[in-house]
């Protein structure tokens, strides 16, 4: 049962908008198109991972991408999945290649295309999540539960070595299609455990207290926002600038029409310039000055609105992240704008 369901990462799609937002040129732009492919490709493997996750017949409470604080300090799992005897952390790795697990190191190393570079130990990293979430159990009076650590390798073609033989990378280091038979072995494993009858509130308090990362992507990379190209962009010719005729948005290079073209730019301006957007925002980055527009726009994008009383009072709320996963997904099913 998928208690918090899977979306598109806010940081992939943080990621995307910059890019697309960029002059032709600039300077910085390679570590951000980094980020993005290094941020798809993880989207990706956990994509591939709830493919086998869907093939579970247990009834496991599942909560993907959850982001909790502990102590005053957060932390991230990819996947947690709790039953009433036993829960699991997944953390996911989308590599290509061959990984080699030193054990004398302590290190993780990816051999591909005749390179060998060094990558944290993804198992130290989830067995750091597994000790955050025992702190954030013992802090909210919540009964321990058995919690075992695993790293799920998404794509059966990267090779995972363990020239030591270590016993912890035996069990703790997976492929993505062996999760059901790992699962299988752990449910016979604790099948005697006593069962947890606090689960729905554990369920409760892990909806309640997941956070959204902060999106500070300018910030991170020291742009500002009169740096980026703004207007409503042509979803054809991708030129910034295209004319509000009647009501219908007309681009002046390739005469492509849509009604809809200022959607994904309003989305944008909530990924990169912040939570909320006055009237005044809006007119600035649409390249409009109809305040009624900006209103009518907002309002039939189902945009919440905050604040006191009318006009320069008031201001529009960032939607939520299933209100941004939905949209890219259907942009994507539309052939439109992938990021």
């Amino acid at each position: 049962m998928e208690c918090k369901k899977q979306y598109a990462p806010l940081r992939l799609l943080t990621a995307g908008a910059l890019l697309d937002h960029l002059p032709p040129g600039w300077p910085g732009c390679m570590p951000i198109e980094e980020e993005h492919a290094r941020r798809l490709t993880g989207w990706r493997g956990e994509q591939n991972l709830a493919y086998y996750l869907d093939l579970l017949t247990e009834d496991f409470r599942i909560f993907y991408g959850l982001r909790e604080n502990a102590m005053n300090h957060f932390f991230q799992m990819d996947v947690l999945l709790i039953k009433e005897n036993f829960a699991l952390i997944l953390e996911v790795k989308n590599y290509a290649g061959t990984l080699v697990f030193e054990s004398a190191t302590g290190q993780m190393i990816r051999l591909l295309n005749g390179r060998r570079d060094g990558f944290p130990n993804p198992i130290v990293q989830v067995h750091r999540q597994r000790d955050m979430m025992h702190v954030w159990l013992h802090a909210r009076r919540l009964p321990q539960i058995p919690i075992e650590p695993l790293v799920i390798i998404s794509s059966s073609s990267t090779i995972i070595e363990n020239p030591s033989n270590s016993r912890e990378v035996r069990d703790k280091v997976i492929h993505a299609e062996q999760v059901p038979f790992k699962l299988a072995m752990l449910m016979e494993k604790y099948k005697h455990s006593p069962t947890l009858s606090h689960l729905n509130q554990i369920e409760r308090q892990l909806l309640e207290g997941h956070t959204d990362p902060p999106l500070n992507i300018l910030e991170k990379y020291q742009i500002l926002p009169d740096n980026l190209l703004r207007g409503v962009r042509c979803p054809h010719c991708h030129l910034f600038g295209m004319r509000r005729v009647y009501a219908t948005w007309v681009c002046p290079r390739c005469g492509t029409a849509s009604r809809t073209a200022h959607e994904q730019m309003i989305l944008d301006y909530f990924l990169l310039c912040g939570e909320t957007m006055t009237n005044k925002e809006g007119r600035w980055w649409l390249g409009t000055e109809n305040r009624q527009l900006i209103h009518r726009l907002t309002q039939k994008m189902n945009i919440n609105i905050a604040g006191s009383g009318r006009g320069a009072g008031q201001y529009y709320v960032r939607p939520s992240h299933e209100y941004f996963h939905q949209y890219d997904q259907m942009q994507r099913s539309m052939n439109r704008r992938i990021r």
